[in-house]
């Protein structure tokens, strides 16, 4: 019989997962079985609660196995065998086990879920658990997979708010404590990312010129990799043709190929990073010049910058001020009338262009507003338009020249002179003249360095139709000429600045009635102040 009664070690214990309530105390649905022993006809068990004042339990069972209901705590267990005449042997040796409670039933954040954060750096996240019968508190751990965070606690409660950092992969578990420390069967272990709010935008650093070799980004906080893609516009096509595409590039930057085409582009960029929301897409749009593009036509395109006016429209505004000469003589008073004086005179001007891309050809369009003001006071106004064509040509590696042709439209302030009582000429007023006729110009512009410059221009105008006359009279074909020297100064990419002198001449010659030429002549040299703007 003590053989049989040591063979009883074999014995294994599972405990079932039930649970019901029985005499107003909370049991668990427990099972029991051993190796059976040979010639045994029954056993008896024998079960000891270990707690203070605890009970005992004794049964009767005929198989190696026994189901009942315990109440969670500690207990010892022996057992013996029973032979066909119901004798018992010898016990066994005692085996101490407990009986668990109930697993915790996680309920927030559920297995996998993808939690969403709102801050960068770390969110609150709420965890909630299903109460557990005979529970006195839990035990909660949370820990991310890189082990960087860990937390754990007991309370009381099935709720807990923990702040943690955003965007992580999280494991937390929760454990049922009841009295004399009787645990869960096992730890409940759930899943759950949070995942980071969206990437800051990355902002891509606009090229100095046209020279490309490499475009750049500023990395924002968090990003592990960029999806990017360039694009080239094809002016035929109308379409944006895809040349480079890069999936989860490490770098912050990406290289321009020597050997695509000049012309229009676009860089589109994308940042991730792990556990949070990829950015935005930034874009950039930009210029590669066609041609050649090696550091020495770099250097010769960085030093025309000053000259260089962009592709596309652009405006001019002007103003020219200084003391001028008036002259006229009148044919049809007597036997003629000369009037002469020195007068504050200036003109303001306004214009647009546009050059074609790539194109040497363009055209220019201006409104002139001119006065002074006359002998006696009187302040004088007139005004006159031109529309050119413009032509432009590289001269050497920093100069340029520009010619204009077109037609121009002008008028004069003709003094209309009477004699007096004692014989003298003396000015009633003033009538307009206006004449149109055509217009040439040509400007050289040299480049000093990539901000300064200068312009040399020389104009002239020949008054070939009359509009209107003072007395009617045809017009005598008359030039009438500027010349000019400013220089330059490049503001910004968009805006130069340009000051000088100006010489200006401009004449008019018509019939007299008495079969002499009337004429009318304004000179002088100018201030004259100009700026360019392209749009």
């Amino acid at each position: 019989m003590m053989s049989f009664v040591r063979s009883i070690l074999l014995m294994t214990i599972c405990l079932g997962l039930g649970s019901t309530a029985l005499a107003e105390a909370y049991r668990r649905l427990t099972d029991f079985e051993w190796e059976p022993i040979e010639g045994a006809k029954g056993y008896e068990v024998e079960l000891h609660q270990t707690k203070k004042n605890g009970k005992t339990f004794n049964f009767k069972v005929s198989n190696a196995v026994w189901a009942g209901k315990l109440s969670p705590g500690g207990y010892v267990l022996r057992l013996r065998a029973l032979d066909e005449r119901g004798v018992p042997g010898d016990w066994s040796a005692e085996s101490p086990f407990n009986v668990g409670l109930e697993n915790v039933t996680p309920l927030s954040p559920k297995n996998g879920e993808n939690f969403r954060g709102r801050d960068e750096k770390e969110s609150k996240v709420s965890f909630e658990w299903k109460a557990v019968p005979m529970a006195d508190h839990y035990h909660f751990a949370i820990k991310t997979e890189d082990g960087s965070f860990k937390k754990e606690e007991d309370l009381s409660g099935t709720k807990m708010s923990v702040s943690v950092p955003s965007a992580k992969a999280y494991t937390w578990s929760v454990t049922a404590v009841g009295a004399e420390e009787t645990k869960s069967d096992t730890e409940s272990v759930s899943q759950f990312n949070l995942l980071g709010p969206k990437l800051t935008l990355p902002k891509i650093e606009k090229p100095e010129n046209e020279f490309v070799r490499e475009l750049h980004w500023k990395r924002p906080d968090y990003v592990e990799s960029y999806d990017l893609v360039l694009a080239h516009y094809n002016p035929q096509t109308k379409k944006w043709e895809k040349i480079k595409k890069l999936d989860n590039s490490k770098v912050d930057s990406v290289a321009v190929d020597e050997k695509w085409p000049g012309g229009t582009y676009k860089l589109v960029v994308k940042a991730k990073g792990p556990l949070r929301q990829a950015s935005d897409v930034s874009t950039l749009d930009f210029r590669l010049h066609s041609g050649n593009r090696s550091p020495a036509a770099e250097f010769t395109h960085e030093v025309r910058k000053s000259i260089d006016r962009t592709n596309g429209w652009y405006g001019i505004a002007s103003y020219l001020i200084t003391s001028v000469n008036y002259s006229s003589n009148d044919f049809d008073v007597g036997t003629g009338a000369h009037t002469a004086y020195s007068a504050v005179g200036g003109t303001g001007r306004l214009g647009a262009g546009y050059f074609a891309e790539d194109h040497p050809w363009g055209f220019l369009g201006i409104l002139d507003m001119s006065g002074f003001s006359t002998s006696s006071g009187q302040t004088l106004t007139y005004m006159s338009m031109e529309f050119s064509s413009v032509w432009r040509k590289s001269v050497g590696d920093r100069g340029e020249l520009r010619v204009q042709s077109g037609l121009y439209y002008k008028e004069h302030q003709v003094a209309q002179v009477s004699v007096n009582s004692s014989g003298a000429g003396q000015v009633d007023g003033y009538s307009k003249a206006s004449v149109i006729g055509p217009h040439v110009g040509a400007e050289y512009w040299y480049s000093l360095t990539p901000k300064w410059g200068f312009q040399l221009n020389a104009h002239l105008y020949l008054s070939m139709m009359k509009l209107s006359s003072p007395n009617g009279q045809d017009i005598q074909m008359t030039p009438s000429d500027q010349l000019g020297f400013l220089a330059s100064y490049r503001v910004t990419p968009r805006f130069t600045g340009l000051a000088g002198i100006a010489q200006r001449e401009d004449k008019l010659k018509y019939k007299s009635s008495s079969g002499s030429t009337d004429d009318v002549t304004m000179s002088g040299t100018y201030l004259n102040f100009v700026s360019e703007y392209n749009f």
